[in-house]
């Protein structure tokens, strides 16, 4: 059996003054959750203020866990003053329970905040501040779960499966996710950029990857980029295996397909570039050229051949990484001459993000941006402050 609850944050016991700290908020408890609430366990922000924990190897959650989160919210929201104190709210039931408890109004919150029950849920209530925690539906109930979290940390949890995963790309001008980005996933670990593998060492990956897009793929999924190596779309000995695949995507779908080029080198000749569009063209409606080299030649391409080109910074080494990211956008009015979209991908770091923004990027996608979506992102607006944005979905409880 999973258990699963629902974890809402307020800052006092005043629903309305939560609202003025919300992307704050939604930033601290996500990356606190990262951090902490571990896989196979899974979190995800629902709705304002709300997260969705759950933990399939256990039959009831410890609140006691989730006080240091109260603490951590505490420290960042009102240092050591005794100004303000943060209450957070976790409700425990079914997974239909807890999705009406994440979209209660304020005058239930209020309610339960102030440790009157509510008849209309069927489940267990705990109030967190940093300071204690106690049950408050029912009144002076257990505050600790079955296993407890000192059990659940012996348990050697099996890794996830190899699969095709998703990640949001995000419009920050327009505060918007608009697309997404498929990813493979290796067995246990997080998926990689397209620029980390060598070519055609990915060539199998991007075939799991164009299959899996036609069963995920929704009416309000926006733009998918799909990735297809450089090299792919250009040597007849990976060509052929590729087009067989290719040939199976609807027609209807093409023009919310987008071909995520990698491996692109920094100044590809003009008839490798033409061959490769001239390739991809009956499949996709446009063509991304997904590139690790920030001075790439954007003023070599053609009108036309390119709808954007997305920049990966390598090595780990943030510094080098946000200068790279700099260098990139720094050509943005090349870019804007030729009529090129830029992006920046693979953003790992808060500071990685900042940099992208604060200096015009126009689209953004990776860690910092979205988790390791199971399903694609719809298209819909979130605010910049609460990125990035964590997956759930009611699978991951099963």
């Amino acid at each position: 059996m999973t258990a699963i609850a629902c974890l809402k944050v307020f800052v006092g016991e005043d629903p309305a003054e939560t609202e003025r700290n919300a992307a704050l908020i939604a930033k601290i408890a996500g990356d606190y959750l990262k951090a902490a609430w571990l896989a196979p366990r899974r979190h995800g922000l629902v709705a304002p203020f709300s997260f969705v924990l759950a933990d399939p190897r256990a039959t009831r959650l410890d609140a006691r866990e989730l006080q240091a989160l109260a603490r951590a919210l505490q420290h960042r929201l009102f240092g050591d003053d005794d100004d303000g104190e943060i209450v957070m709210l976790m409700f425990e039931g079914d997974q239909h329970e807890v999705m009406r408890f994440a979209g209660l109004p304020p005058r239930q919150l209020s309610l339960l905040l102030a440790g009157e029950e509510d008849a209309s849920l069927a489940g267990r209530v705990c109030r967190i501040t940093p300071r204690d925690v106690r049950s408050v539906m029912p009144t002076g109930g257990p505050i600790t779960g079955v296993p407890t979290m000192e059990a659940l940390a012996r348990l050697c949890p099996r890794p996830p499966p190899a699969r095709v995963s998703w990640r949001g790309v995000y419009h920050a001008g327009r505060e918007l996710f608009v697309g997404n980005v498929g990813v493979w996933r290796e067995a246990g670990q997080a998926g990689r950029p397209y620029e980390f593998y060598v070519d055609g060492q990915r060539q199998q990956h991007d075939l799991a990857i164009l299959k899996a897009a036609i069963a995920a793929i929704g009416p309000n999924c926006g733009v998918t980029y799909l990735p297809i190596g450089f090299s792919s779309a250009l040597k007849p000995s990976l060509r052929a295996e590729l087009e067989t695949c290719l040939r199976t995507l609807p027609r209807d779908l093409r023009g919310r397909l987008a071909a995520g080029v990698y491996g692109v080198p920094r100044a590809p000749s003009f008839v490798a570039l033409g061959q490769m569009k001239a390739f991809l063209d009956p499949y996709f409606s446009r063509v991304d050229l997904r590139i690790s080299d920030p001075a790439f030649k954007v003023d070599d391409l053609a009108p036309g051949l390119a709808a954007s080109v997305t920049f990966t910074p390598d090595g780990d080494a943030e510094a080098s990484r946000i200068a790279a990211i700099g260098r990139f956008l720094k050509d943005a009015p090349a870019y804007r001459r030729r009529q090129v979209w830029q992006g920046v991908s693979d953003l790992r770091s808060p500071r990685e993000l900042l940099a992208a923004l604060d200096q015009g990027a126009p689209f953004v996608s990776g860690p910092m941006v979205t988790d390791l979506l199971e399903t694609p992102v719809s298209v819909s607006p979130y605010a910049k402050g609460q990125l990035p944005l964590y997956g759930w979905t009611a699978a991951d409880a099963a």
